[in-house]
């Protein structure tokens, strides 16, 4: 059970994406096969419980789920601010983003820290939208200075619109820290050959192809990204 559209990590009408690939590689891995629900965002573990689903995807102790039965991280979301490298902006802390016109995504403003809510809180020209397809386009086209939102859905949609990588027209500021998601499983024998069948699988070349496909990259430092190729 995953929640609806993440892409590239979630592409429901596709049954597809990087999260869910992995997934499905993972379990095949280990003689079982999947058949995906998708729920509306935030309700994964709720509609888990009461759909009996034995995996719940993309979750966390911040998600309400009792620690005991989330397993090791498989996945990991790193949101960051992006500029244009043609509007010459520089950020040197969140704070500076007060100085500009920001789009993020929903709920920015009260999951990204204390920091980033002071910035966005005094500045007129910040604003949160559901849609990040929507973000990507603001930013290209240069309406907004500043898009916050994940690396890799922000490499997703503009690819999308633009038709190329644009990640060398950009400055990507990691300015938050990563969010690692796990999955909720109540077996533990399956949660355990889980945790095995994916700490396995990460060390293949399937894994690394896997990547590939969907272009996952992170950001290795200010006004800088990278490919995150998996290690031997």
């Amino acid at each position: 059970m995953a929640g609806w559209d993440k892409p590239p990590y979630v592409i429901s009408n596709q049954n597809s994406g990087y999260e869910i690939e992995l997934i499905r590689q993972v379990l095949a891995s280990a003689n079982h096969n999947i058949s995906m629900l998708y729920v509306p965002y935030g309700r994964t573990f709720e509609t888990m419980k009461q759909e009996n689903a034995e995996i719940g995807l993309t979750l966390n102790t911040n998600s309400g789920v009792p620690k005991e039965i989330l397993s090791a991280p498989y996945v990991t979301y790193q949101n960051v601010a992006i500029s244009l490298k043609k509007s010459n902006i520089t950020l040197k802390q969140v704070s500076d983003l007060r100085n500009f016109s920001v789009i993020a995504f929903q709920s920015a403003s009260k999951v990204l820290g204390e920091e980033f809510a002071k910035a966005v809180n005094s500045n007129l020209l910040y604003i949160e939208l559901p849609e990040q397809k929507r973000q990507v386009e603001m930013l290209l086209l240069g309406s907004v200075d500043v898009v916050v939102m994940d690396v890799n859905i922000f490499n997703y949609f503009s690819q999308v619109i633009k038709g190329e990588n644009q990640m060398d027209n950009v400055s990507v500021y990691s300015f938050f820290p990563p969010t690692h998601y796990s999955a909720a499983i109540y077996n533990s024998a399956l949660k355990t050959e889980f945790d095995v069948a994916m700490a396995r699988f990460k060390l293949s070349e399937s894994y690394r192809q896997l990547r590939n496909k969907y272009d996952i990259i992170y950001p290795i430092g200010f006004s800088t990204f990278g490919r995150d190729d998996y290690k031997r």
